[in-house]
């Protein structure tokens, strides 16, 4: 070989180790800011439930920021979305190694393991998740704890829990509901008719939250506040189940009263 041939060799190795190396480096402001917008195009495709667009922008924002935990956020609830559950455990762990104090991606990895029956490792992502002390939404994490605490049958804990995510948010309908049928539970019935009287006054249209409250009237023998709690049911649902099952209670009630 002449020597001019093993300069052309050295220098094309070199070309390619510079290239191995460029494509290694850390993302450009430009790639930053491309992947900002692909993972946005990806969420907005999400909304939309078209996951095969949605995948697409995210797996190419992760190609362009690979550090950026909130891309690996919304690649885990892309994959959550598609039922594929470890593969979205994967991602969502990715987001809290890499920003320990990311309170959203603790949440969403939070329900995932609840979605995967694992109630104590779930409690555990919300518990760091309300950690955070400006985490904006901290109500979630504690109706998600009240929700798996009332999964475990520990309804003190439970009933703590929603406690502290109504004040948190006073106008929380699905925590009053929560704290309702712990209540109950616990055989504290008057307080859950209470409670629930609470969340038809904030949520008039929550059907199932009136059903609830008609069934508590009955256990407490308010017969007619009962009715009148089974006829709001039926005039906020368009569920034929729950309109059928209000119906059933309101031809028994009514019958009584001849």
């Amino acid at each position: 070989m002449t020597r001019g041939a093993r300069l052309r060799i050295v220098a094309v190795a070199f070309a390619v180790a510079g290239g191995m190396l460029l494509s290694c480096s850390a993302p450009t402001a430009d790639m930053k800011k491309e992947a900002s917008a692909r993972m946005q195009m990806g969420v907005t495709y999400l909304e939309q439930r078209n996951l095969p667009a949605a995948m697409r922008e995210l797996t190419k924002a992760k190609e362009l920021d690979p550090d950026n935990p909130e891309i690996d956020m919304m690649l885990g609830l892309a994959y959550q979305k598609r039922g594929d559950l470890e593969k979205a455990e994967e991602y969502l762990r990715m987001a809290v190694r890499k920003k320990p104090d990311y309170a959203e991606a603790h949440n969403n990895l939070g329900n995932l393991l609840s979605l995967r029956g694992k109630s104590e490792e779930a409690i555990q992502e919300y518990e760091k998740a309300v950690a955070n002390v400006i985490y904006p939404t901290p109500e979630y994490g504690y109706y998600n704890m009240g929700r798996e605490y009332a999964l475990l049958k520990d309804l003190p804990k439970a009933e703590m829990m929603y406690q502290r995510a109504i004040v948190l948010r006073p106008s929380f309908a699905e925590a009053y509901r929560g704290l309702a049928m712990v209540q109950s539970e616990m055989g504290k019935w008057k307080e859950s008719a209470r409670t629930l009287e609470k969340m038809v006054e904030i949520a008039p249209s929550h059907a199932r939250g009136w059903m609830d409250l008609g069934r508590l009237y009955l256990r407490l023998d308010h017969t007619g506040k009962a009715l009148e709690a089974f006829r709001n049911a039926m005039a906020n649902s368009k569920d034929p189940g729950l309109r059928a099952e209000a119906a059933g209670y309101i031809d028994i009630l009514e019958q009584e009263r001849r």
